[in-house]
């Protein structure tokens, strides 16, 4: 689970003293309009509303203000267990009814409840294991397929650990079309893969696509976000960026991860900081 050292406990010299001769990888995309997104959630939406000479201070001073919307799942993001639920429960058997609303979102399992997150990563490259570079759309991503690209990196998943699935998906980014549609879908891992994961400890998994496992699934169950979320209490990383890791062959790393305090929000947007 995130771990935390306490509130206010490290100060930016502490952190500085941490980081430094250290290598940083940033996992996260750029917000823009027209980015691509999951068709059944929000874009992301973007507007300055005041310019420079719109408004202006004492002795030629002006500043610039603008908004920004989007869903909580749009871009690099963290799942929170509440996005999910089976037979309307929620982790835990909690009925999801009596812990949501439209207004103040998830009652028990918003994200503003999750930690910021300081654990092991682990890099798993499929298709460099495989000796290609991006994967074929719908592609299933199995447990063997892990164990090699594991065995080729020369790790082994540990508890705890946060475990992130390369596909090559990102390669195709920004484009819409490209990156994903309903028709093509996106390669990904199966429910036994994230078992597998899971049965070793791994306590978030994660991924250059939109859902973490392959899309779209059969009768648009979702089963990995199911076991994960719902069954097993294990968070889900989506739409991270892994090409820098991949070309520095980088297979082990801490790895940071710090959500907005979206209080009873379902997910995140994030900046994951892969530290070597």
């Amino acid at each position: 689970m995130p771990s935390l050292a306490g509130e206010n406990d490290m100060t930016a010299d502490s952190v500085a003293d941490v980081l430094r001769g250290r290598k940083i990888f940033d996992l996260g995309v750029e917000l823009f309009p027209g980015m691509p997104h999951v068709p059944t959630h929000s874009p992301f939406v973007y507007q300055m509303v005041r310019e420079h000479g719109d408004l202006m201070y004492g002795e030629g001073v002006s500043a610039a203000v603008d908004i920004f919307g989007m869903s909580c799942h749009t871009g690099t993001h963290l799942d929170g267990l509440g996005h999910f639920a089976k037979n309307l429960c929620l982790h835990g058997g909690q009925p999801a009814a009596e812990g949501q609303s439209k207004t103040a979102g998830l009652s028990t399992l918003g994200i503003q409840r999750v930690a910021p997150w300081v654990a092991r990563g682990l890099l798993l490259d499929i298709p460099a294991a495989q000796g290609r570079e991006i994967l074929e759309p719908t592609q299933v991503i199995g447990p063997r397929d892990l164990e090699q690209a594991a065995k080729k990196a020369g790790v082994t998943v540990r508890p705890g650990d946060v475990v992130l699935i390369r596909t090559g998906w990102m390669r195709l980014w920004p484009d819409q079309r490209k990156y994903y549609s309903v028709q093509t879908g996106q390669p990904g891992i199966d429910v036994e893969a994230a078992r597998w994961l899971t049965e070793q400890g791994a306590a978030c998994l994660g991924s250059d696509n939109f859902a973490v496992e392959v899309t779209p699934t059969a009768n648009n169950a979702h089963p990995v976000h199911i076991h994960c979320l719902v069954e097993k209490g294990v968070h889900l990383l989506e739409v991270a960026n892994l090409e820098a890791l991949s070309r520095s062959e980088i297979y082990a790393f801490s790895l940071i991860m710090v959500p907005m305090k979206i209080r009873g929000g379902t997910a995140s947007p994030i900046r994951p900081l892969a530290v070597v």
